[in-house]
């Protein structure tokens, strides 16, 4: 039986990974503008450092790179690593190639001759490898069991354009074991599935898919999951979207463009390792970011509601939430504290017409937009479309509850729904 290379974890519906990513490579290892990443299966990491012109690797959990294999290339745009432990990389830009350094012998060679760097290189089951040329608005590939160096078209017709056999600026390529190339089609906004065999796609996602609930701008990358939910890099967006047969939402980067640890700036190449947790080059902070698969994401057998009851009075101190108002709103601002850092589900019941603002860290009534989390801002009226809040139990999460219009009074009250339980503190 065909093993793959890489790794493709099985998630539950529900699957969600913490926003707030763990810098495992920075520039100083990484160089000034990397964009290549591979995980095997044993959890070996694999990047290139352009400016040393070194492929990198981490082996056996180690921090920093323990193997750095110098090679002959040209600001390498991707790469990929087979079982045997052979390594593809792009060497396109100015030596119009894809080489293999061969592991056993420590030996390099061309493997496939190219008109422009591959923004994505892939192998499949049949040990055919792939390259989308970016600039020629192409994917080519090639058998490499064949002697000869002949390259056909699997996707795009090589003339930029937007009709379903054609390719603008293409990025990741991805290739499932029924041989259908997934195709991140930057130029178009869109990502592709070409058939085995056909040269006519179909769009899965973003402009002119029949599921575009969310706009995509300039996927860079595209990764599957054992059951075939798509993990898109919507580069231009700052964020990466999964997208199943019922669901598409934003999982990492939600909250703007940022150097963040729960930002990204121009992501690129997603890999995951073996227990779920997502990889990704955060091209423009020149850093490798690591997400963690929350498995208890997937554990929904007890739900635990915790309440919070107050008044909102004339004695309430006030402020404005925008910082241009008149500071004529009363509010309350809540401590609210976890065991585990986790996605909750907050509402707020109330008399009036009531606002939520979540902080990470202090809140101050006189700079309303320090430490307010993105899109944490919430007007809940009778119960409807709670927020969906990633509480950190090693950070002071702060809810900020006022009212719609000025000098309004009255009660209310938070639920917070979760695996544990939560505490308030009035503040």
């Amino acid at each position: 039986m065909f093993s793959l290379s890489f790794n493709q974890p099985k998630f539950c519906p529900t699957a969600e990974w913490n926003p707030y990513g763990i810098t495992f490579a920075n520039e100083t290892t990484l160089g000034e503008d990397t964009t290549s990443l591979f995980i095997n299966t044993n959890n070996t990491v694999y990047s290139v450092n352009n400016d040393k012109k070194q492929i990198l690797m981490w082996i056996n959990n180690s921090i920093n790179p323990n193997k750095n294999i110098s090679a002959n290339f040209v600001d390498s745009a991707s790469i990929f690593v087979t079982n045997n432990g052979d390594i593809y990389y792009d060497n396109g830009y100015e030596n119009s190639r894809v080489d293999k350094w061969i592991s056993n012998t420590d030996t390099f060679v061309n493997v496939m001759n190219v008109n422009s760097s591959c923004f994505g290189i892939f192998i499949d089951i049949n040990d055919t490898l792939y390259c989308s040329m970016n600039h020629d608005h192409k994917v080519i590939k090639r058998w490499l069991n064949n002697s000869e160096m002949i390259s056909t078209t699997a996707a795009g017709t090589g003339i930029q354009g937007s009709d379903s056999n054609e390719l603008q600026d293409p990025m990741g390529i991805f290739v499932d074991l029924n041989l259908d190339l997934y195709v991140a089609d930057c130029g178009n906004h869109r990502i592709q599935l070409f058939k085995s065999g056909e040269l006519n796609g179909t769009t899965l996602a973003g402009e002119g898919s029949s599921n575009n609930t969310i706009s995509l701008t300039c996927p860079s990358g595209i990764v599957l999951d054992a059951d075939k939910y798509l993990f898109i890099v919507d580069q231009h967006n700052h964020r990466i979207i999964r997208s199943g047969p019922n669901d598409i939402r934003c999982i990492i980067g939600c909250y703007w463009v940022g150097s963040e640890s729960h930002q990204l700036s121009f992501p690129m190449s997603p890999s995951f390792d073996s227990y779920g947790n997502v990889f990704i080059i955060d091209k423009s902070n020149h850093r490798i970011q690591k997400f963690d698969f929350l498995l208890s994401s997937c554990d929904n057998s007890s739900s635990v509601q915790s309440v919070y009851s107050s008044v909102l009075t004339e004695n309430h101190p006030t402020y404005s939430p925008t910082g241009c108002d008149v500071p004529n709103y009363y509010y309350e601002a809540i401590q609210m504290n976890v065991n585990e850092s986790r996605y909750y589900t907050l509402n707020i019941n109330s008399t009036n017409d009531t606002l939520g603002y979540i902080y990470a860290g202090n809140f101050y009534p006189s700079g309303p937009y320090i430490n307010l989390i993105p899109e944490s801002d919430k007007r809940f009226v009778e119960l409807q479309f709670p927020m969906r809040p990633f509480l950190r139990s090693t950070t002071a999460n702060k809810l900020v509850v006022t009212t719609y219009s000025p000098n309004v009074t009255g009660t209310f009250s938070i639920i917070v729904s979760g695996f544990n339980n939560v505490t308030f503190k009035r503040l």
